[in-house]
């Protein structure tokens, strides 16, 4: 079979909710006094996301899976500005991947790790005030950029009950790249991402 360590396994399925603060980085600051509500290029959106995850194959102490996710994110502050409040920045994403987790000789304790990719959108890079043109070159209001995001998360996942998980931390970093779009100010095409985030899982009886 060319994996003589797979055996088959029944499939385990579930879903979570969490909060997760991002701080995306690499925008440049459009005031004229250089005095953007968030500094240093750098903005932290935070907020819910909400995800499902599929294991479907045990390889040796690993159980393989996908995961898909997504959230929506925001920050009342600026990295491109001077303005802020309510939603001055928001970062909405869905993430498609492939996860590990593994079998540790503690049976509460699962460590996991997943690659995820997928689409976003998020007005960080974008001054105030950005616009793009229509056919006949007339400015239009433009608030928010397309993205191709990808993120590599590791966390763990400490089992409670035998369908209630909590995961009391996940680390994510990875990269958004700006795809579209004809603004006549844009900010950089490429930016920084890096997560930390927290969810209780619900998920069918366990068959480990």
């Amino acid at each position: 079979m060319g994996l003589g360590c797979a055996v088959a396994a029944r499939a385990q399925a579930g879903v979570y909710v969490g909060y997760v603060a991002t701080r995306l980085s690499g925008m440049k600051c459009y005031d004229p006094q250089g005095q953007c509500s968030s500094t240093g290029g750098v903005v932290n959106p935070a907020g819910i996301q909400v995800g499902a995850y599929y294991d479907f194959r045990t390889l040796g102490p690993m159980r393989l899976g996908l995961d898909l996710r997504g959230g929506t994110l925001h920050s009342n502050k600026s990295a491109t500005s001077s303005a802020g409040g309510n939603d001055a920045t928001g970062y909405d994403n869905l993430l498609l991947g492939v996860r590990g987790s593994f079998h540790t000789r503690y049976s509460w304790l699962s460590p996991y790790a997943q690659v995820s990719a997928g689409y976003a959108r998020s007005n960080a890079t974008l001054p105030f005030g950005a616009s793009t043109l229509n056919g006949a070159g007339v400015p239009v209001a433009r608030t928010e950029d397309n993205f191709a995001v990808y993120e590599g998360l590791a966390g763990i996942t400490i089992h409670v009950f035998p369908v209630i998980d909590l995961r009391p931390i996940e680390l994510g970093i990875g990269n958004m790249n700006r795809f579209g779009g004809t603004a006549t100010v844009d900010g950089p095409g490429s930016v920084g991402l890096m997560s930390i985030g927290a969810a209780v899982v619900f998920h069918l009886p366990s068959s480990q």
